[in-house]
C-alpha cells in the first residue's frame, strides 16, 4: 500500500503553506482566519520539535523514558531554553504564549475577534516562524513557500506593517514619549498610548485604561490590577500580589494586607 510520509520539518512546512492559503481566502471569507491561525500555530510547534529532535530524538517526548506523549508548544520552548541553550527574548516568549492562547481559545471556547487584531496576531506569528527558521536552520521563509501563495500572503503582513508605520508617524507628530507606549492587549502591537490620558491603540483603535500598581509603580491595564483588601482602594499587579503573599516582615503601611494570606 502507498504511504504518505512527512518529516517533522516537512510537516511544519505543510501546515504553514495551508495556513497561508487559509489567510488568503480569509480576505473574502473571514471565517477562514480561524483555520489560518490554528495551522500556523501547529507549524510553529512542529518546527520547535524539529529543533529539539536535532538535539536528541528523545527530547520531543514529554517523558523521555516512556516516549508516548510529545511536548506541547510551551514545553518545547522551555526545553529548548534549558537543554539546547536557545535564547528566546521576551518578545519571542510573548509570541509563543500568544500562539498557545489563541489556539486554546479557538479549540476550546467561544471565539470572537476583530479582523485587524487577528491580522496583527497572524503577522507576529509569521514573524516568529520566519526568524526561528532562519536563526536555527539557516533557511529563508520564501524558499519553502509556493511563490504565488507568498506574494499574496505578504500583502496581509504588509497591511499590519503599514498600520504600525502610520502609528509611529503619529507618535512623532504628537510628540509621544516612548515610556507612555505599551503593547496593546487586543492587536499586540506596541502602539497603545497613555500619554495625556489618550488611552488608545494607534493601530487597532482599542480603548482601555492603565493605572500604576501601588507596589511596583509600573503601569498595568486596569483588568490586570487587583485589590488586596476589600476595604481598600489600592490596586496591585499579579506579580506584586504574589510577592506580598510570600513576605513575612512587611512595613507597617502594608502589614495588615497579609492577614488573609497565611
Amino acid at each position: 500500500m502507498s504511504k504518505i510520509n512527512f518529516t517533522l520539518l516537512e510537516n511544519s512546512y505543510n501546515f504553514l503553506n495551508f495556513s497561508l492559503l487559509q489567510a488568503i481566502e480569509a480576505e473574502v471569507n473571514p471565517e477562514k482566519w480561524k483555520y489560518a491561525i490554528l495551522h500556523l500555530v501547529q507549524a510553529i510547534e512542529l518546527i520547535l520539535k524539529e529543533r529539539l529532535k536535532r538535539e536528541h530524538p528523545s527530547l520531543i517526548f514529554r517523558d523521555v523514558d516512556k516516549q508516548k506523549e510529545t511536548v506541547s508548544l510551551e514545553f518545547a520552548a522551555s526545553r529548548l531554553q534549558k537543554i539546547s541553550k536557545i535564547e528566546f527574548d521576551k518578545s519571542d516568549l510573548d509570541t509563543i504564549w500568544l500562539a498557545t492562547s489563541f489556539r486554546n481559545q479557538i479549540v476550546h471556547f467561544e471565539f470572537s475577534i476583530e479582523i485587524v487584531e487577528i491580522k496583527s496576531v497572524y503577522s507576529k506569528l509569521i514573524g516568529f516562524f520566519q526568524s526561528f527558521l532562519l536563526k536555527e536552520f539557516k533557511i529563508s521563509l520564501d524558499t519553502i513557500i509556493n511563490k504565488e501563495i507568498w506574494l499574496q500572503a505578504i500583502k496581509i503582513i504588509d497591511y499590519v506593517n503599514e498600520l504600525l508605520k502610520r502609528a509611529k508617524d503619529q507618535f512623532k507628530s504628537e510628540n509621544i514619549i516612548v515610556d507612555y507606549i505599551f503593547e496593546c492587549p487586543r492587536c499586540h502591537q506596541y502602539s497603545f498610548v497613555i500619554q495625556n490620558q489618550i488611552n488608545t491603540c494607534y493601530v487597532c483603535g482599542h480603548e482601555d485604561r492603565m493605572e500604576k500598581c501601588y507596589w511596583c509603580e509600573k503601569y498595568r491595564f486596569i483588568d490586570d490590577l487587583f485589590l488586596l483588601h476589600e476595604n481598600d482602594d489600592k490596586q496591585y499587579c499579579e506579580d506584586c500580589i504574589l510577592e506580598l503573599k510570600n513576605r513575612r516582615n512587611l512595613d507597617d503601611d502594608i502589614g495588615y494586607y497579609t492577614m488573609d494570606f497565611q
